[in-house]
Order: C-alpha cells, then structure tokens, then sequence
C-alpha cells in the first residue's frame, strides 16, 4: 500500500483523492467529447465515457478502502495483549472464599431481605406461644 512522504497529513491524501475522484472522469468525458465532435455522434460517448470512469474511481476507491481498513484493523488486533475478556484474566489477587458481611445468596435467607425478582418480602407476624406464623381469620 503507497503511504504520502513522512509528515504528510491526511488533508493533504484526501484533498489528492477528491480531485482524482473527480477529474478522472472529467479527463474521460473530455476524451469523448472529442471523439463525438469528430465522429459525429453527440454527446453519447462523452457521456458514457464520464459515467464508466466515474463508475471505476468509485469501485477502486471502494478496493483501497476495505484493503487500508483490513491492515488497520491487523494492526489493532496485534497490540491488543489479549483476546480474552477481562474477567477471565488473571488479576493476581486472591479469590475471596466467602462473600462479605450481610450478602447472601439465598433469597429466604433473610426474612427482611429482597428477593430475587426485587419485590420485598414482607414479614409475617410469628405466634410468640406456638413460635408459627401467625394467618389472619376471617371474622364470623
């Protein structure tokens, strides 16, 4: 792949682009004008000789971008010092072997904890004689 001289900027590559981009077909569409003129064919030539060259600086400019963003994204990929997700990494610090203070993984752990869906248990009264929990009767 061509790269501009050291310390060219990349104004200066797109500025180059764009005026090949457009007198590339301006230079072709020239070309049939004057071979319109001499055969006496109006403007079909120039026409289609403009269109065509236009058609082909967008496929080639299309080519040598797909081509300058596969290296780009090789490059990318080999500094990367890893393809593994971070949480697979080894971090060098000791796995805790229990969780902290007050957290627990069990939902009914805790009567006054949340639950998994995040709805709050609410506590029900206990009978302080039998040590159950007490149910609401309905009034006769």
């Amino acid at each position: 792949m061509a790269r501009g001289p050291v310390g060219s900027n990349g104004s200066e590559d797109g500025l180059a682009k764009a005026i090949e981009i457009v007198m590339t077909p301006v230079v072709f569409a020239a070309a049939g004008f004057g071979l319109d003129r001499w055969w006496g064919t109006g403007p079909w030539l120039a026409l289609s000789f403009g269109m065509t060259a236009f058609m082909m600086k967008l496929v080639v400019e299309w080519y040598r971008y797909t081509e300058r963003m596969a290296v780009h994204e090789q490059q990318m990929a080999a500094s990367r010092p890893s393809e593994r997700r971070s949480i697979d990494r080894d971090t060098g610090l000791s796995e805790p072997t229990s969780l902290p203070t007050g957290v627990s993984l069990d939902a009914d752990a805790d009567a006054g904890s949340r639950s998994f869906r995040g709805m709050a248990e609410t506590p029900q009264p206990v009978d302080s004689q039998t040590g159950h929990t007490a149910t609401a009767r309905p009034h006769s």
